[in-house]
């Protein structure tokens, strides 16, 4: 079975709304039942059969083993490209550090899924089904005329296709503290459809198209744990619960 590179982003400086839970200057090294949130992330894609390497873009300080690093930047993009750099040609895997909660069968799950013609796959998580799993958690939900929906902290790229895109994706980052610009970007009628739910699925992959030049998949997924962050104290509050427990992953893991 063919496997994919995987990036680990775990390059975000814990400065924000986690910091009062744990002081570490690495959100990825929050602990979580006694281990670096950065770690259950990684033993997820080391336990699936679909990944391989792993590229880890974040301080060497964290205690992970088998995996590549990169140099990590302050931006996310810019840390995405620093692992691109590591890898081939491709699809690739990129997950953050802040999932905790991911699994391996979810990874080998959304593997198998992504389709092999786009250039970007994006998990997208009904709202029905994140709180049937997970009731306690609170997300961020887009309503769509195919459903409501949350994303995931996990996607495929083409590495060819990021980099052909680099400059375009960059210039729309950087307006993202610029609503208004950032609404010039995506277009009033993409925008005004949203407000009302009338934005499909298609049409914003379409959009996306126009914008990036890239062709890219939103992917309706089963798996809850791509969705659930960690970014605020009540995310991590629910996730060291969920952890202490779960049950105990024997190291002899074996896939499908």
């Amino acid at each position: 079975m063919n496997q994919h590179p995987a990036i680990v982003l775990a390059g975000q400086r814990n400065d924000g709304r986690l910091a009062p839970v744990d002081p570490s200057q690495w959100e990825a090294e929050i602990r979580l039942d006694g281990r670096m949130m950065v770690e259950y992330v990684v033993e997820a894609l080391q336990q699936s059969s679909r990944v391989g390497p792993i590229v880890v873009v974040g301080p060497q300080s964290l205690p992970l083993h088998d995996v590549l690093w990169a140099p990590v930047h302050d931006e996310m993009f810019a840390n995405v490209l620093s692992g691109l750099d590591v890898v081939g040609e491709g699809p690739v895997l990129v997950a953050t550090a802040d999932v905790p909660l991911l699994t391996p069968d979810a990874v080998n799950a959304f593997v198998d899924a992504a389709g092999a013609d786009f250039d970007v796959v994006y998990p997208i998580i009904e709202k029905s089904l994140v709180e049937a799993k997970f009731p306690e958690t609170q997300r961020t939900y887009v309503r769509l005329v195919d459903g409501t929906f949350t994303g995931g902290n996990v996607f495929m790229v083409r590495k060819e296709a990021v980099l052909q895109s680099r400059h375009a994706v960059a210039e729309l980052l950087s307006h993202r503290k610029a609503p208004w610009r950032l609404a010039g970007d995506i277009g009033i009628g993409v925008l005004l459809k949203w407000l009302i739910g009338r934005l499909s699925i298609e049409d914003a992959q379409k959009r996306v198209r126009e914008l990036l030049g890239i062709n890219g998949q939103a992917l309706i997924f089963d798996y809850p744990e791509v969705g659930v962050d960690v970014d605020k104290p009540q995310d991590w509050e629910l996730a060291n619960l969920l952890l202490k427990n779960r049950p105990e992953v024997s190291s002899s893991f074996q896939n499908p």
